[in-house]
């Protein structure tokens, strides 16, 4: 990115799982804190974003833009992400911009060049699989996210490249698949990569509708009782 926003003018939140995080833009780039995973997001967001615009910038200077990411992911985080980032918004009059949370996981985690695969449990029987192109400086779509049961899933994981999964889709991979040519990474969209794409985008494209701005549901949503899905 050539040129930054005013430090504390910007922020970031990524709430697609049970860690989330958020992350303001600082005089060096995105500062990051990561949310407390058996805190309800709805309790700890504002508080985590106060903390890092005192650390960057006076906190009466204006919040002019706010990044959200849209999943696909938990429902319960994503709707309270969605809602602060909308709060935010109609109360410091801010911009708006949604990046769907794959993409900042793409971005942060692969280099130049590289390709990545997503092959994350959804529950309920689906598995989501997306695959992405990282370049420079933003991700390409090379297939989109899409939730499919498990054989379907595994079928359309490639042999090669890197492979972004969670604990129970790792085992599942390796009783289908002994590892081979794949890198594969238990990693999370993180709030400070999705600052970056969104600022990159939101530089490119401009700011969102708010009621544009929905969390990227791939299947119907099974409430669990006791539990922040």
């Amino acid at each position: 990115m050539s040129r930054g926003p005013t430090p504390g003018a910007i922020c970031a939140i990524e709430t697609s799982t049970r860690t989330g995080s958020v992350a303001v833009w600082g005089k060096h780039g995105p500062l990051e804190e990561r949310l407390e995973e058996n805190k309800a997001h709805a309790s700890d967001l504002l508080p985590a974003l106060e903390r890092l615009r005192s650390r960057v910038c006076d906190p009466a200077l204006p919040l002019e833009t706010v990044i959200v990411g849209t999943g696909p992911g938990s429902y319960t985080g994503l709707r309270v992400g969605i809602a602060t980032a909308l709060g935010l918004a109609r109360g410091f009059g801010a911009s708006l911009h949604a990046v769907a949370s794959f993409e900042a996981l793409a971005l942060g985690e692969l280099s130049p060049g590289e390709e990545g695969c997503v092959f994350w449990n959804a529950r309920g029987g689906a598995y989501y699989l997306a695959r992405y192109l990282r370049s420079e400086d933003d991700v390409e779509v090379l297939e989109a996210p899409c939730a499919l049961p498990l054989a379907a899933a595994l079928g359309r994981v490639p042999e090669q490249g890197v492979l972004f999964c969670d604990a129970s889709t790792r085992e599942e991979l390796n009783a289908a698949r002994p590892p081979g040519a794949q890198r594969r990474l238990e990693s999370l969209p993180r709030a400070g990569a999705l600052l970056q794409l969104g600022w990159k985008r939101f530089a490119q494209e401009g700011p969102h509708a708010p009621e544009t701005i929905a969390p990227l549901y791939l299947r119907e949503f099974a409430a669990a009782a006791g539990k922040r899905r």
